[in-house]
């Protein structure tokens, strides 16, 4: 009988899990050690419905550039790993060799971060900035890595894209 009634209990929860609006039940939750982190640098911030961390950069000239911060890391061997990246833009259709071989390029001579592309559900395909950095490091060599990934997406997003959505 008392195991009836657990089961029963446990139904009962879960049930409501599954009536809660989706938004309920897909609000990631944010890493409190970025917030610290950001909240020391004094950069103002906001958390996306994902968990993660969106700071937008003034570029001057009257441009911007927002930079995500992941709240969810990655492990590779005891080093653990966090993602930072910018948008430069979208393309309608996959770039052309050329824009890639230059993207590649540019990756191969920046010390830190990689460009990346992503093919979007819509067919569209997604240009951006990746740096992954160890979780443990300096406050300053954090700060330092979301500008770069800020200037260098910024600079592409201009000279591909003509455009300061990003």
């Amino acid at each position: 009988m008392k195991r009836s009634i657990v089961q029963c209990f446990a139904l009962v929860l879960l049930l409501g899990a599954v009536a809660l609006p989706a938004s309920a039940q897909t609000k990631a939750k944010s890493d409190s050690r970025v917030a610290a982190v950001l909240s020391d640098l004094g950069l103002k911030y906001k958390v996306n419905d994902s968990g993660n961390f969106v700071v937008t950069y003034n570029q001057g000239k009257g441009r911007s550039q927002e930079v995500f911060i992941m709240s969810s890391t990655e492990t590779y061997n005891d080093i653990e790993i966090r993602e930072i990246w910018s948008i430069a833009g979208s393309f309608d259709t996959a770039p052309t060799a050329d824009v890639l071989i230059d993207l590649m390029n540019e990756s191969a001579g920046n010390k830190i971060g990689d460009w990346a592309l992503e093919k979007q559900d819509d067919g569209t395909y997604l240009l951006f900035y990746t740096i992954k950095a160890p979780v443990e490091i300096s406050n300053a060599a954090f700060q330092m890595m979301l500008e770069f990934a800020a200037d260098v997406a910024d600079s592409r997003e201009q000279a591909l894209f003509s455009t300061d959505d990003n």
